[in-house]
């Protein structure tokens, strides 16, 4: 017989007991016994609750929301997030097809934001994702929307929207419409920047939202003028209207502007961006890819920033007959202001190594062979210190460094919006293993760090930070050995680290800078306006063809 501390271990692990078995604790005389096996109880009764809720749920196909509130305060209280995302966005689909496109499209936001914010799975999976999708283009179809009957504007100048979900001064992933204004060609190209505001509280909310934002105005005052100062002309979506007037209101906008290109920088979190991207407001529309793409009909492009996401749908798009491509995002290499961060504020002697790694995930990235290898190299140099950027749980790795004895020379700073600029604390850059994310790379090159990076397979991710090195700092091979020598004579060698900093900075100015980012995109924009013109000129001439054979 399962003692009781077995028994509540197991219901506390989301495992199904027989309540029996806690019920000859609950009459103990001992208050602990009894508070535990009646409170396990509760536990296993509210489970049996939530898949009630959920069947009876299904049974009227999501269309209560009601039941779907209580279902999702049950799923919070049981700690159970990961399941909110589909019934929550099945409600929706279901008040779509009830024509309450609204509260459809708010629900759908809420599911699809939160699942992405935790890193669920349900937006993992590309079915889900279609048929999220062909919600979004079902409401866009029935919402009334109407383009102009004719394209026919002939600008002189290609005029280029950039659409996201928000413009923020504080956030490095948020930097991208400035980069664009600082280095597009304003001789051949106009620019506009459209936020879609989603995540701000609207006046006629129908579907509350797990978390709210400030608007552009103020999140983003100060790039705001920046972008205003080069030029650029910056809209807002309209947030005293429900999410379809708003959709509509940016639509009209972009008709107005008469854009060529919409660049459409968002995720399926965002029901306005996925509205406006299934209507004809521009000549050709592409999609910035960072995670999963919108699936919009209507794209002419899906550009993704990740070459590990690309070389898994690939195939999916060329199927479709979609373009699609990878790439990279490069790098701001305009000198950062200030003397960066002191190392007093994290208790960081001036005299020590500082070792650094700001990877994308840190929980998948940071796999045992590096983490491994950090500890080998602390040990083998009792001055040095190992910093982790970025938001993660890193629970086994923290295990790991603390039965290794270095557990103390082992911060974690957690995700910055002050990077690039924060990697001045550190004084050597190590490329995460088996896969490393390009954005620290490029920011520690940036910086003038020197990078140890090494080619741990041929996949890309695998492969991407020795590629952006190049042959002189990147190491072939899963050489742990060689991995830590390279660091170590970083360490002994303080002239050979400024110099191979220096080195990666150059590199950084001639193959890697978001310049070179603006131009790809450019380049894309301009061959999917002609392919556009030769399609259309192509349409005449067969009907001119069809009136002389009539």
């Amino acid at each position: 017989m399962s003692s009781l501390m077995e028994l509540v271990d197991r219901v506390g692990k989301g495992e199904m007991v027989d309540p029996a078995q806690l019920e000859i604790y609950q009459d103990s005389p001992n208050s602990a016994e009894k508070f535990l096996a009646h409170h396990a109880h509760a536990m296993l009764e509210l489970r049996r609750a939530h898949q009630h809720m959920l069947q009876s749920l299904e049974a009227i196909e999501y269309s209560d929301q009601k039941v779907l509130n209580q279902f999702i305060s049950v799923t919070g209280f049981l700690g159970q997030g990961e399941l909110r995302a589909q019934p929550i966005i099945k409600f929706g689909a279901s008040a779509i097809a009830r024509r309450e496109y609204a509260l459809g499209l708010e629900a759908i936001q809420n599911g699809v934001s939160y699942d992405l914010q935790q890193g669920g799975g349900f937006t993992a999976d590309r079915d889900n994702c279609l048929f999220i999708a062909t919600q979004y283009d079902r409401a866009a179809q029935c919402t009334g929307w109407a383009p102009p009957a004719m394209m026919d504007w002939n600008n002189k100048q290609t005029r280029m929207a950039y659409i996201c979900s928000a413009i923020t001064d504080d956030d490095a992933g948020g930097r991208t419409p400035a980069l664009l204004a600082k280095h597009y060609d304003a001789k051949r190209y106009r620019l506009y920047v459209y936020s879609t505001e989603c995540g701000v509280r609207r006046e006629k909310q129908q579907f509350g939202q797990s978390s709210y934002c400030m608007p552009s105005m103020k999140r983003g005052a100060a790039m705001i003028n920046a972008m205003t100062s080069r030029k650029v002309a910056c809209r807002m979506a309209p947030t005293d209207v429900d999410v379809v007037s708003a959709s509509r209101a940016l639509a009209d906008q972009l008709v107005r502007d008469q854009i060529d290109v919409a660049i459409i920088d968002a995720t399926q979190g965002d029901p306005i961006a996925a509205m406006v991207a299934a209507w004809d407001v521009a000549k050709v529309k592409v999609n910035l890819c960072r995670g999963a793409p919108l699936y919009a009909p209507g794209i002419s492009s899906v550009v993704y920033f990740d070459p590990v996401r690309w070389e898994a749908d690939k195939d999916f798009w060329n199927h479709r007959r979609v373009d699609s491509r990878f790439i990279l995002e490069g790098c701001d290499i305009e000198p950062h202001g200030g003397a960066g961060p002191q190392r007093s504020t994290f208790g960081i002697p001036d005299a020590a190594i500082v070792l650094a790694t700001a990877p994308a995930d840190p929980d998948r990235n940071l796999g045992p062979e590096f983490v491994d290898t950090v500890i080998n190299i602390l040990r083998a140099h009792p001055h040095a210190i190992y910093l982790v950027i970025g938001d993660g749980e890193m629970a086994w790795q923290k295990r790991k460094f603390e039965s290794a004895g270095v557990g103390k020379r082992v911060g974690y700073a957690g995700k910055r919006k002050d990077m690039p600029g924060f990697l001045r604390i550190c004084d050597i850059y190590l490329a995460e293993f088996p896969g490393s994310s390009a954005a620290g790379v490029l920011q520690a090159m940036s910086m003038e760090r020197p990078v140890v990076a090494t080619r741990w397979g041929d996949q890309a991710e695998q492969s991407q930070a020795a590629a952006l090195v190049g042959s002189e700092a990147a190491l072939s091979g899963r050489d742990c050995g060689a991995f830590i020598e390279r660091v170590s004579k970083l360490i002994r060698e303080p002239i050979y680290r400024q110099k191979l900093g220096k080195t990666l900075r150059q590199r950084l100015e001639q193959h890697f800078s978001f310049s070179q980012t603006t131009q790809h995109i450019e380049q894309l924009c301009d061959q999917l306006i002609q392919s556009r013109s030769e399609a259309s000129a192509g349409a005449i001439d067969g009907q001119l063809t069809l009136a002389e054979v009539a």
